[in-house]
């Protein structure tokens, strides 16, 4: 993807602007994914410089039961 690595990582979370304003004023977590499905393992996700990709992700999730 890169010649060389950033000096600068930007990571997205697909997440509702309501829950992220509460995880950065400190009122809430991020909660750890642990499904069957989560072929990364348990954990907290984040799309590496890809703003669109992590859009997309959150739609996605929004309609999954």
């Amino acid at each position: 993807m890169y010649s060389s690595k950033p000096s600068i990582v930007y990571g997205f979370h697909g997440i509702d602007k309501s829950s992220a304003f509460k995880i950065l004023t400190q009122e809430d977590n991020f909660k750890h994914s642990n499904n069957k499905y989560d072929w990364l393992g348990y954990g907290i996700y984040f799309w590496e410089n890809n703003l669109e990709r992590a859009k997309q992700y959150s739609i996605q999730d929004s309609k999954r039961a």
